[in-house]
């Protein structure tokens, strides 16, 4: 089965229909690149394969289970914190507590703090996440960031353009996803 299926899928804002008739399958592993003029409906698409956006009619199914990840074209102005959250923040609430285990040890090596309070929540803080399985989910915000060469500390706010487009693709991808909309 195909991780994606649009069947003559209709969409309109109120004029003439900006998609229609159109169908589509994406396979697993599939890379896909959407040319068109200006208006023709490109993002539209995007948004609409993300589940941003419901069809006026046509079938649209996704497959059992699959991620489907969207990075826009704009840098959000809401975003605030260090590399490391904005990253970890892409797991949602399990994101939380790995930014939790993330603090806590920076706190601990650089010696911030009541070193025995410190122990006591990094204590806490990794018996919650053994109990949720949230290993492999820190090792992965590790891994994404360093492959893409970011320094997990660094306050997105203070970066070049070039830079947060870096640390949101980070974002995205550490939440595995099956289909990364770019």
């Amino acid at each position: 089965m195909a991780l994606i299926n649009l069947r003559n899928i209709q969409l309109g804002f109120g004029g003439p229909s900006l998609l229609e008739q159109v169908d589509l399958s994406i396979e697993r592993g599939e890379r896909i690149c959407l040319l068109g003029r200006n208006g023709a409906g490109k993002s539209t698409l995007m948004k609409l394969i993300a589940g941003e956006l419901q069809p006026d009619d046509g079938e649209f199914s996704i497959q059992q289970g699959a991620c489907i990840t969207r990075l826009t074209q704009e840098v959000p102005d809401d975003i605030t914190g260090t590399i490391f959250d904005v990253v970890s923040s892409g797991l949602g609430d399990l994101g939380d507590l790995v930014r939790k285990y993330h603090v806590v040890s920076h706190q601990l090596a650089i010696g911030e703090g009541d070193v025995d309070q410190l122990l006591e929540q990094l204590s806490r803080v990794q018996h919650e996440l053994e109990a949720v399985d949230g290993w492999q989910a820190e090792q992965r915000v590790e891994t994404v960031i360093s492959r893409l060469s970011l320094d997990a500390d660094l306050d997105f706010t203070a970066l070049s353009g070039g830079l947060k487009r870096r640390v949101l693709l980070a974002r995205a991808l550490v939440q595995g996803p099956g289909l990364l909309v770019l």
